[in-house]
């Protein structure tokens, strides 16, 4: 019986000493390893003057699977749109403005997207001046970012060729799908950049357009066809849960409705009115229109006094319009020192290669009036189309009412002292920059 427990104590011992010595050589193994593998440098990061370490024989890795790719596409708008993803270097290469340069926040912490993207027509002279180009790009970033839907183009200068150039703008952008109102008045114009982006970007298969006034109509009257689905809708609610109208949900108690803003002559907002029918859909489904347009407190602005039908047709709105008439006056842009809000200088600069349609028209706008746009251009039209689309605590903006008047000859009057007529967009700050670094933000959102 001892010569059996002096066994078992022997072979435990043995069994003992043995894992301790393999422990001790596993141990000096593995931090030789660890020596070597810290020692083990890549070219680009070995120190000057020292030769890095690289094994003789690296084992060849085994390849990944292929990626699985399904053939529906991830959204319906990937498989339809045909839309360009927005450029963030392009937006974040401006920055925010700040007087820290090292306080920039990221494109996407300054643009959030909002669940509830708001309907839009954008109503343009896309004529002599280049701010329209500006407009209609941050038109469709916004529709990019889910911040609009941009159902319509409307140029308020005639002829062939404006329409054309809003439509390879457009192109360019991924909105090539978009259509396009003609003048209601054919208002004679012509531009230093309509052949260029023709020239470049004008795409035949999927050019569209049609009379303004009647696209309007078409535009309102969809909202209207969904209005009656809703009242259906309804019915159908109110009899099911046996409710009153107070009782129904919101996504059944709101009206869809879209705002307008134009940004040039109110040829094609009138002839809308003068129609019985478009009269009738304004009223139903146009939340406000938005207006480029007034020198304040007094003047004469190229919008409302360039012909007679063009002052008629200022006044004809401003008498007429049944909704809320909102202004983006001279005071909405420029401060009592007469320092203005500039935009586009950025996009130009990062245009290396001279491809982008909005650059191309600065650049062509600045050859044709023998001037220099680095610094960019006044900001009169992508500013009102930008407040009308967004939060006005995200603008940093508010509204004033107040009174207008427009005399036969197209010259306006602002005035504090009878009731007020209609708003007009007011600024919280006198900081430009701000405003401008917002802007060249969305316009080189959709540089590539």
């Amino acid at each position: 019986m001892r010569e059996n427990i002096a066994i078992v104590i022997l072979l435990v011992a043995t069994t003992l000493i043995y894992s301790l010595v393999m422990v001790n050589v596993y141990g000096s193994t593995v931090a030789s390893e660890d020596t070597a593998g810290s020692s083990a440098v890549s070219e680009d990061t070995a120190p000057s003057g020292e030769t890095a370490f690289f094994p003789v024989e690296t084992p060849t890795p085994t390849p990944a699977p292929a990626p699985v790719i399904s053939e529906e596409p991830e959204t319906e708008e990937e498989e339809t749109s045909g839309r360009l993803p927005v450029s963030i270097a392009g937006m974040s290469a401006c920055g925010r403005w700040t007087e820290d340069e090292d306080d920039l926040l990221s494109a996407k912490e300054q643009i959030t997207p909002t669940p509830s993207p708001v309907d839009l027509i954008i109503d343009l002279d896309y004529n002599s001046d280049v701010d329209d180009t500006a407009a209609l790009r941050i038109a469709a970033m916004l529709d990019r970012m889910g911040r609009v839907h941009l159902k319509a183009a409307m140029a308020s200068t005639g002829g062939e060729k404006v329409c054309k150039a809003m439509h390879a703008q457009l192109s360019y952008d991924g909105y090539g799908l978009v259509p396009i109102g003609a003048s209601a008045q054919n208002t004679p114009g012509g531009s230093p950049y309509w052949d260029d982006l023709i020239d470049h970007y004008f795409t035949a298969g999927d050019y569209r357009v049609y009379n303004s006034v009647e696209l309007y109509k078409s535009v309102l009257r969809e909202l209207d066809r969904i209005e009656k689905d809703k009242e259906k809708e309804r019915k159908r609610y109110k009899k099911k849960f046996e409710c009153k109208d107070e009782d129904l949900p919101e996504e059944l108690k709101a009206v869809q409705k879209l705002k307008i803003v134009t940004t040039g002559y109110l040829v094609n907002v009138a002839g809308l009115l003068q129609d019985p029918e478009g009269y009738s859909l304004v009223c139903r489904y146009v939340d406000s229109i938005w207006v480029t347009g007034g020198v304040y407190m007094q003047g004469d602005d190229h919008n409302f006094i360039c012909t007679t039908d063009i002052a008629e047709s200022a006044r004809y709105v401003l008498d007429k319009c049944p909704v809320t008439l909102i202004f983006s006056s001279s005071a909405s842009i420029d401060n009592e020192d007469g320092s203005s809000i500039f935009c586009g200088a950025s996009i130009q600069k990062l245009d290396t290669r001279g491809t982008d349609p909005v650059a191309m028209a600065y650049r062509d706008y600045a050859k044709a009036n023998n001037t220099s746009l680095i610094g960019g251009r006044y900001a009169w039209d992508p500013f009102c189309l930008w407040v009308a689309c967004l939060p006005m605590e995200e603008t940093q903006t508010h509204l004033e009412a107040i009174y207008l008047s427009i005399d036969h000859t197209g010259r306006n009057r602002f005035s504090y002292d009878v009731p007020a007529n209609c708003q007009i967009i007011r600024r919280n700050t006198d900081e430009q920059g701000w405003y401008t670094t917002q802007l060249d933000l969305l316009i080189n959102a959709g540089l590539r």
